[in-house]
């Protein structure tokens, strides 16, 4: 019974890591065009706003990410950096200016964003299996979803960042209560050893970093633009709740994911995912009912970025063979930003000087584009069992 007691509590600390770090990033993230949109941000302005996590990400990450490496301090600093990003974003919900809004944007998710790779390292390192530990992050994200829509509708907009801040030092404690240490800094690589990861990288790694660039791109302008269409047809409470409902699809995705993700090939996971990604272009630009909206955007959006997010990390060890896999997914993490500033900013004006579906039905264009740029893509098959693991449920 103790030692049942103690693997209970066990589980419960890290599950609490990420169930707390994506409720933050929902809570401040999921409804902020609804947020802007409410304080009297023109789309164009919204884009701007939005963009900055995204380019702000950009930069910080490779610097914070070597940070890491460097110093091994991987409690200190990931408490430092969510204690800065709870502060900036209290800060963002206590202003309106635009100029403002854009820089407290941009720090606060670009701290949050930089402590999602040691996020992911206590799982790796824990007795329980991945999937059934980063299902309460979808979890966590719903609820944030959730919990911002109700409070937007209830005129609370300041608690929303009253409660991102509160689950950012959540998740600090779940560091502690999972006893996360911090670790000898890493040697400095040898110029021959720095010149053989650059020899390493394969060609068809850069396709698929120009196909990352424009499906990140689609993937967050479209986050950025749904609250808002969703606001349009059925209210800002009731798009919370739709967004949430969504979000739990990623569940059975997450828990499941030992069962497809090394069946199928990195080429056929990212052509179904494409595919994903038109359907909901479809419903957007061209579809009336709103139920039938809602269902497809409950059935898909979700589902498509977290396939996204394993499809990347199957693709990369793939096209790598597991060497310098960290290197090549920081390159492809300071791509997938790239593309989410760009493409939401002209995703913004797009809306400005066209409307909503008008910009959507471009949506809709890129997408089928990717699709067919998805089965020319150069991906081999693999043998290993990188979602496969085998640890205790």
């Amino acid at each position: 019974m103790a030692g049942t007691g103690k693997r209970v509590r066990g589980y419960l600390s890290y599950s609490s890591i990420y169930f707390f770090y994506f409720f933050s990033m929902a809570v401040f993230g999921s409804m902020l065009s609804v947020y802007l949109s409410g304080n009297g941000k023109t789309t164009g302005e919204i884009s701007f706003i939005v963009s900055a996590s995204g380019l702000f990400t950009m930069i910080a990450q490779p610097i914070l990410g070597l940070l890491y490496d460097r110093t091994g301090w991987r409690k200190r600093l990931s408490v430092l950096l969510l204690a800065l990003s709870a502060l900036f974003g209290i800060l963002f919900g206590c202003t309106k200016n635009t100029a403002a809004l854009f820089a407290l944007n941009g720090l606060s998710m670009a701290f949050l964003n930089s402590v999602n790779p040691v996020c992911e390292q206590p799982a790796f390192a824990s007795p329980y299996r991945y999937g059934v530990l980063r299902l309460w992050g979808a979890v966590g994200y719903a609820a944030g979803t959730q919990v911002a829509g109700m409070v937007l509708d209830a005129g609370y907009a300041l608690w929303l960042f009253v409660l991102f801040a509160l689950a950012a030092g959540a998740t600090c404690l779940g560091f502690h209560w999972t006893g996360l240490k911090d670790e000898r800094p890493a040697d400095k690589p040898s110029k021959e050893k720095r010149a053989g990861q650059r020899a390493a990288f394969p060609l068809p790694l850069l396709g698929f970093a120009a196909f990352c660039f424009f499906f990140s791109g689609l993937t967050s302008a479209s986050g950025t633009y749904v609250p808002l269409l969703l606001n349009e047809r059925i209210g800002t409470s009731l798009a919370g709740t739709i967004l949430f409902l969504g979000t739990l699809m990623e569940i059975p995705l997450i828990f499941l994911s030992d069962r497809f993700m090394d069946r199928l090939s990195g080429r056929q996971i990212l052509f179904f995912n494409t595919l994903l990604l038109v359907v909901q272009t479809v419903a957007y630009a061209f579809l009336e009912n709103t139920a039938l909206v809602c269902a497809l955007l409950i059935l898909t959006k979700s589902v498509t970025t977290m396939l996204f997010i394993m499809a990347t990390l199957k693709v990369v060890l793939t096209l790598t063979g597991g060497k310098y896999a960290t290197t090549a997914l920081s390159a492809i993490a300071t791509v997938k930003s790239l593309g989410g500033v760009l493409l939401t900013n002209l995703a913004g004006q797009l809306a400005e000087h066209i409307d909503l579906h008008g910009m959507f039905v471009c949506f809709f264009w890129t997408a089928l584009a990717l699709l067919i740029l998805s089965l020319c893509l150069r991906i081999p098959g693999s043998g290993e069992s990188y979602f496969s693991g085998e640890k205790e449920a």
